[in-house]
């Protein structure tokens, strides 16, 4: 257990450490302090996601401008981190915002947006689920690329729809699901009480293929890589933490292709 903890290369790629884009970390100061704590948790791989809220985006040149202030901002940051060392390596994504094939559809062909510009998307539904959302998943897997699902456990489902059936779903039509660190420890039970044990079951029912941070700066805490392997450790999940936390993960920030799932 000693070996898993200390050289697990945990990678991370949902966060929102790019500062002062939105309403991650605000200043170059934050985010060092925060990539700095993930660094002595382990991570040696990050790819930053600032929000891309595509409906509240009217048209290309408004989205031109967001992806454009998001590298700007990132350049910046790259720059304070080099000659460091305790600092993990970094690229560039987004949290797309897209609840509709219509809003997806905007993005899913541009080379500019993706997890580090590669051929996976991390896309947020919205919490209050408004359907299935299947025609967002077929809408990127139709245009030849990959759709991360972002946090799914944190989701609010419509009523008389079963969650785990859902997620199966998405999983079936190819996407890969990522739950957050903090939801295996219970960090979000005030604003989504079912994402504890969603996760947890997710986990057992072999749904959850990648784990990230979503770490917010100063603003969100709970979001420790390290508390969620120590969990996983407990349970015995010794395998699905290599799986999610390093092997997934990167090969997402290679770029490398996967299917929609890994063996097990």
């Amino acid at each position: 257990m000693t070996d898993v903890r200390s050289g697990l290369p945990i990678v991370d790629l949902h966060s929102h450490l790019v500062p002062g884009v939105d309403d991650g970390a605000t200043t170059i100061q934050e985010s060092l302090d925060a990539l700095t704590e993930l660094f002595a948790e382990g991570v040696r791989t990050l790819v930053t996601t600032p929000h891309l809220l595509v409906p509240h985006l009217p048209d290309d040149a408004a989205i031109d401008r967001d992806l454009e202030r998001h590298r700007r901002a990132f350049r910046q940051l790259t720059e304070a981190c080099q000659k460091r060392d305790d600092i993990p390596s970094l690229a560039l994504g987004q949290e797309i915002w897209a609840p509709d094939a219509a809003a997806i559809r905007r993005v899913v062909q541009r080379a500019d947006v993706g997890l580090g510009s590669g051929m996976y998307l991390l896309v947020e539904f919205g919490f209050e689920l408004q359907g299935s959302h299947n025609d967002v998943v077929r809408e990127v897997q139709g245009a030849g690329r990959q759709i991360v699902i972002a946090h799914p456990e944190r989701y609010h489902f419509l009523p008389g729809h079963n969650a785990l059936d859902v997620m199966r779903t998405w999983q079936e039509l190819g996407a890969l699901l990522q739950v957050n660190v903090g939801s295996l420890t219970g960090h979000y039970r005030r604003s989504s009480p079912e994402s504890e044990s969603l996760a947890w079951q997710m986990a057992d029912a072999g749904l959850m293929d990648l784990l990230s941070t979503d770490h917010h700066g100063p603003r969100r805490q709970g979001v420790s890589p390290r508390e969620a392997l120590d969990a996983l450790i407990a349970r015995d999940q010794v395998a699905l933490a290599h799986r999610a936390m390093a092997e997934i993960p990167g090969a997402i920030a290679r770029n490398e292709a996967l299917g929609s799932r890994l063996p097990r």
